[in-house]
């Protein structure tokens, strides 16, 4: 049977000499496999550019219900960005939200609300043209609302330091405490205020930002055990400085 769907490419992997397998978040069913032929050879270039991380495309397919993997017909943009694949700090920021969403979304089923909050964020960064750098920072913490993760946001003078573990701001430890879950008071400020959209018009120096992003990661290690070796930060590191 012939069906249709719309959806953003996670990952690809190489399936026999020509053809690959794309793992694509589905309007319809969340996480898809299907496989792509010809996408390797000479003449199949243009597909290749479609199955780029968090690629909009429309696909139509032959459905198998008696199959995991189905078999792609046809495969064709959705939607097409206009900064993101020119500007590499973009591309960047692209590569890293791609990987954030592979390691953490994993359910087979519609998921509507994170389908139409994708969407959103890819369409915002490409339209974006300042204060790009806090992008990923922000990225994260409205995708963990999603994911059913967010953080509370309980900032107070009595309550000023981030736990990693309870996703919530605690008061200060006595001294005997492991305070090895805790963000420092700068880095728990920081976060309230991005939390509290405190960085609309600006963003903090480079070093706050890139703490707070590791962080970040560090507290999404806490709820899913897929982050495990998480690597698209580092570069941007070099290129959001």
């Amino acid at each position: 049977m012939l069906a249709t769907t719309k959806g953003f490419v996670f990952k690809t992997t190489p399936y026999s000499e020509t053809s690959v397998i794309a793992k694509v978040f589905t309007w319809h069913a969340g996480i898809q496999s299907y496989i792509v032929k010809g996408v390797r050879s000479a003449k199949g270039r243009n597909k290749q550019n479609m199955l780029q991380p968090l690629s909009y495309v429309d696909i139509a397919y032959y459905h198998n219900a008696k199959s995991e993997i189905q078999y792609i017909k046809e495969l064709k943009p959705a939607k097409q960005w206009n900064s993101i694949p020119i500007d590499c700090s973009k591309t960047a920021i692209i590569f890293f939200m791609t990987e954030l969403l592979y390691k953490t979304v994993r359910e087979e089923e519609p998921n509507q609300a994170m389908f139409n909050h994708i969407a959103r964020s890819v369409d915002m960064l490409d339209s974006m043209e300042t204060n790009i750098a806090s992008f990923p920072i922000t990225f994260m913490l409205e995708t963990a609302r999603y994911l059913g993760i967010e953080p509370l946001n309980n900032y107070s003078v009595s309550q000023p330091l981030f736990n990693l573990n309870e996703g919530e701001f605690v008061g200060v430890p006595s001294a005997f405490a492991d305070t090895k879950c805790l963000l420092d008071a700068e880095q728990s400020l920081v976060l309230h205020q991005y939390m509290s959209n405190h960085y609309i018009t600006q963003q903090p120096p480079f070093q706050q930002r890139n703490a707070l992003l590791k962080s970040l990661i560090d507290y999404y290690k806490t709820h899913f055990d897929t982050m495990g070796n998480f690597q698209s930060h580092y570069v941007l590191h070099q290129v959001l400085q």
